[in-house]
């Protein structure tokens, strides 16, 4: 597919989306390419159909995910390459992590935790936002992705230390 994932789906290249519109319109595309109405189709038609709305569907997944959203925004405007995060960051996950060690069995402290972790997944889509769609600063945004990648795992971590 070589249609740019945001005019797939008919929404303005943009961090912050109408996540109602996104899906309404993967609905709408796939209704029209999804291989069960082409059952009766030749082969090659079949076959099309299958990679059509797997490359749909693999666009709608990554609009659907900040993370991933972020990161395609990039991609279409600077070249990937491998980001260095700053040292108090790198300390700060160093911390994060171990308080999580230190408190896996604790219910009350991990619902605490979770929420200054959750804060920061916020601060940190806020920052991206900014630096998507108003400044156009593609490096800064590049640091505030991996920072948001990092705070989504641990997000992660202290749902199954929950659960």
């Amino acid at each position: 597919m070589t249609q740019n994932y945001f005019e797939l789906f008919n929404l303005p290249e943009k961090f912050q989306i109408d996540s109602v519109k996104l899906q309404e319109n993967y609905r709408s595309i796939q209704k029209e390419i999804h291989p069960d109405r082409f059952a009766t189709s030749t082969e090659n038609e079949k076959v099309q159909s299958m990679i059509k709305s797997t490359q749909v569907n693999d666009a709608y997944q990554t609009l659907k995910s900040p993370t991933k959203r972020a990161k395609y925004i990039l991609s279409l405007h600077r070249s990937v390459e491998k980001i260095t995060l700053p040292p108090d960051f790198l300390m700060q996950q160093m911390e994060w992590e171990e308080h999580l060690e230190d408190i896996e069995k604790k219910i009350k402290e991990l619902d605490q935790f979770k929420l200054t972790i959750n804060k920061k997944y916020e601060e940190y889509s806020l920052m991206l936002s900014t630096q998507i769609d108003n400044d156009q600063n593609w490096n800064e945004a590049a640091i505030t992705i991996d920072k948001l990648y990092f705070v989504e795992k641990l997000l992660h971590k202290i749902n199954i230390a929950l659960n």
